[in-house]
C-alpha cells in the first residue's frame, strides 16, 4: 500500500511572487500544496507548480526545496517529529508528521520510514502472519499518525 498510489487533493496553491510588484521575486515557479486521502498516515504533499514548457527543472527544484524547507523547519520549530519521502525524480515531497516513537504504544511493526509509506515491516514473522491490511491502517492511524 505505497504511499503514492493514494488519492491526493490539492488545498493550497503559491506562486511565490510578492504582491508589491516593486520587490524581487526570487522564483519563477509556484508550489501546490496537497495532502494524503484515504491513507492511514496524514502526510503533507508538496511539488512544483509548472505553468509553462519555459520553467526549468533548476527553477522548479529551487522553488520546491524552498517550500519544503519552510515547512520542515515550522515542524521543527512546533517539535513535531517527521519523516521525508521525495518522489518522481525529486518533483514531489511527502512530508509524513507522525507521533513520536516513544509515545506509540505497542504496535506488531516498526514505525520506521518504510513503514509510514506503506511498505510496513513487522517485527516478527508471527505478527506479520496474523496481519490483516485493515487493522494495520487503523493502527498507525490511531496510533501512530498526528491528528489533521
Amino acid at each position: 500500500m505505497p504511499i503514492e498510489t493514494a488519492d491526493k487533493r490539492l488545498f493550497f496553491k503559491s506562486n511565490l511572487q510578492h504582491k508589491d510588484k516593486d520587490e524581487i521575486n526570487m522564483f519563477n515557479c509556484g508550489v501546490r500544496f496537497g495532502e494524503v486521502l484515504n491513507f492511514p498516515i496524514k502526510a503533507l504533499l508538496i511539488s512544483p507548480d509548472i505553468l509553462s514548457e519555459d520553467t526549468s527543472l533548476e527553477d522548479a527544484q529551487e522553488a520546491l526545496s524552498h517550500a519544503c524547507g519552510v515547512a520542515i523547519n515550522m515542524m521543527i520549530d512546533l517539535n513535531i517529529p517527521h519523516n521525508i519521502l521525495v518522489t518522481d525524480e525529486g518533483m514531489t515531497v511527502f512530508v509524513i508528521p507522525r507521533k513520536f516513537d516513544m509515545l506509540i504504544e505497542k504496535v506488531p511493526f516498526y514505525t520506521s520510514f518504510e513503514s509510514l509509506c506503506g511498505f510496513v515491516k513487522y517485527k516478527t514473522s508471527q505478527s506479520f502472519a496474523q496481519a490483516s491490511e485493515d487493522e494495520t491502517c487503523q493502527l498507525m492511524s490511531e496510533k501512530v499518525s498526528l491528528s489533521s
